[in-house]
């Protein structure tokens, strides 16, 4: 049988795509971006966030829930938000937190950064495969990888993004691999999603690595996101700018 939930989840978290709800957060303070997302090609869900930049610092809010038929059978809500700076165009986060609510289960997350440490905050049991958050200084937060890979880009800069997430828990490994043009002049980006540490062998048994791409437009002297997909053992998640 067909878990919509279990499935929607695996590859949210698989996606690196946690969305974003801060406190006091004003979608009018910055451009909101909705992307319809498809799993095994039904439409499942929507993912809307928003990001502001300002004064070397950035902020992001957003959610993902679930929609249409999805929606009838189980209510999926995934929240989250981000704050930090921007150092040399690399983002530093300082905040993070995330809320999932499955019907069956809620959950919730932060994580406080400083110059040598970073705290999480959960009301799980940690596990012995968790990792150690004090030697993840090297990572970004899942709202700003969000904001890394997503944001208008360069052409100099596009299909290069390298780095290193951590959600709390768990550390992958995102890199863009290489790039072509498409016949309407449309840029593909492929890159590999590697799960490093954090999870359990079971979980392990779905995979260590999941290819993408994103697929940009070129708008104004600079490429925009129009659609991005991951492929899992549980199936395709594609998600798409409206």
């Amino acid at each position: 049988m067909f878990d919509g939930t279990r499935v929607l989840r695996i590859i949210l978290t698989i996606c690196f795509l946690v969305v974003f709800l801060s406190p006091g957060y004003s979608y009018s303070k910055a451009q909101q971006n909705i992307f319809d997302v498809y799993i095994l090609g039904l439409k499942l869900g929507r993912l809307n966030y928003a990001v502001e930049l300002k004064d070397n610092l950035y902020s992001a809010a957003g959610n993902l829930r679930s929609t249409g038929i999805f929606s009838v059978v189980s209510k999926y809500k995934f929240e989250a938000s981000s704050q930090g700076k921007v150092e040399n165009g690399l983002f530093k986060p300082k905040y993070y937190s995330e809320k999932s609510d499955t019907g069956r289960r809620k959950e919730e997350k932060t994580l406080l950064y400083s110059r040598s440490s970073i705290e999480l905050k959960t009301k799980k049991i940690p596990k012995p495969y968790w990792q150690d958050p004090n030697e993840q200084l090297d990572t970004l937060d899942p709202m700003s990888a969000i904001i890394f890979i997503l944001k208008d880009q360069k052409r100099a800069n596009i299909c290069a993004q390298d780095f290193a997430m951590f959600d709390g828990i768990r550390r992958v490994k995102i890199k863009f691999t290489h790039g072509e043009e498409t016949s309407d002049g449309q840029l593909n980006c492929h890159g590999i999603y590697t799960r490093m540490g954090g999870y359990s062998a079971k979980e392990l048994k779905d995979g260590r690595n999941f290819p993408f791409n994103v697929k940009y437009e070129y708008q104004n002297e600079f490429y925009k996101v129009i659609s991005f997909q991951i492929e899992t053992n549980r199936g395709r998640a594609k998600f798409v700018r409206r």
